[in-house]
């Protein structure tokens, strides 16, 4: 007589996050430099903060940005990791 022992394999898996954007480059007036232009909230997003803490980098000059023709704020991607 042949015994079989069945066995149960649970498997679990976790993915990060994953940020999708479209890659907008121009040149950035107060750097100098060609570079990525992000919203404030895509910017909070990349550095992991919260969008309160990107105005609080923007007021302190730790951060600058830049307007769009149309008005649009902008933060220079390069100002975020200098």
């Amino acid at each position: 007589m042949t015994t079989t022992k069945k066995r149960r394999v649970e498997i679990t898996f976790f993915e990060q996050e994953r940020i999708v954007r479209q890659s907008i480059t121009a040149h950035c007036s107060v750097c100098h430099m060609s570079s990525e232009i992000l919203t404030p909230q895509e910017a909070g997003d990349l550095a992991r903060v919260d969008l309160e803490m990107i105005y609080q980098w923007l007021a302190q000059g730790r951060a600058h940005l830049v307007r769009t023709s149309r008005g649009d704020e902008r933060v220079c991607r390069n100002s975020l990791f200098r």
